[in-house]
């Protein structure tokens, strides 16, 4: 091997010193966060923020406030719309997790509507209003993840045929959001399964009946679907369906509608999904068991539910 000579005073660079620094300056940024995101073709951004400090919700809303993490420097904040989104909340939410789970991210805090603490709950977390952001109060998911100092916080609802989803993100890490070209596939997930064995309950906020009707709306619904799939999973599960009303009318006729609701419910499961009627009850409790004030529009719709209520697993 030939020296390498140099001047006096100077300081002569070979190639072999080069390559290990270049090598150390690729790796290094290789290992940047990325959390590139992926929405479902369609999707369109209707809104951009930048907001300090950065916070993401770790609990539900508390009665006072939502319970926050909060992380150095600002927070980047997108509202999308997804037009001709026929997903569910949970469908439109899971693969984002997905995504996310696959960089390294850890799920910190889930929670849906009524679960979140409803209209608190959404009024602080979301950052946006219609048009550029549609939550549902009945129906929305929300998720907080996060790797190291880097938080993601994802919101995500519909509006009439379209989805929505706000997307908040730590400014240590600027991601970007790709809308994907492939039109996305309605399969159904196992959250409501997860909800029912972490929580014991869970809210069927896509379950729906027409105002004073206990008769449940025609159709498909992925929620009954996925409790379904988790009772064949779980065979020897039986759950409770309950009906809850808001404050209006007498309570004996609150208490009778809730219970007709949560029949309907329970023959939906009986009948098209051929789940055993042992293991399944339907029962009401009117307005007895309120989630929000009943002195708003808004309280009000977030009582008027039906709950699947987990009572064993052996």
């Amino acid at each position: 091997m030939t020296p390498t000579t140099q001047a006096p005073g100077k300081t002569t660079i070979s190639a072999t010193m080069i390559r290990p620094v270049l090598s150390l300056v690729l790796a290094l940024s290789m290992a940047l966060p990325a959390a590139a995101l992926e929405l479902p073709a369609g999707a369109v951004r209707t809104n951009e923020i930048t907001l300090s400090p950065a916070e993401f919700a770790r609990a539900r809303f508390d009665g006072t406030k939502v319970p926050l993490f909060t992380s150095p420097g600002e927070m980047q904040v997108e509202a999308w719309q997804i037009i001709g989104n026929e997903q569910t909340n949970f469908q439109l939410l899971t693969p984002l997790l997905d995504q996310l789970s696959e960089q390294g991210y850890q799920q910190v805090f889930r929670c849906q509507a009524v679960s979140c603490g409803g209209y608190d709950f959404r009024f602080e977390v979301g950052k946006f209003g219609a048009p550029d952001l549609f939550i549902d109060l009945s129906a929305f998911q929300y998720a907080t993840l996060r790797k190291g100092d880097d938080f993601v916080g994802l919101l995500v609802s519909h509006g009439g045929t379209d989805g929505f989803v706000q997307i908040s993100r730590s400014q240590t890490d600027s991601p970007p959001t790709s809308v994907s070209t492939t039109p996305a596939r309605n399969q159904t997930f196992g959250d409501l399964g997860t909800e029912l064995n972490t929580h014991g309950h869970v809210v069927l906020t896509e379950v729906s009946f027409d105002t004073g009707s206990s008769t449940l709306a025609a159709g498909s619904n992925a929620q009954l679907e996925d409790l379904a799939q988790f009772l064949t999973n779980a065979p020897n599960a039986r759950l409770a369906l309950v009906g809850h009303t808001d404050a209006e009318g007498s309570l004996e006729g609150n208490i009778a509608l809730s219970r007709k609701r949560a029949a309907s419910v329970r023959a939906r499961l009986i009948e098209e999904y051929g789940i055993s009627p042992t293991r399944l009850q339907a029962e009401g409790v009117g307005y007895l068991s309120p989630i929000a004030s009943n002195l708003t529009a808004e309280g009000r719709e977030l009582n008027r539910r039906v709950e699947a209520v987990l009572l064993n697993t052996e």
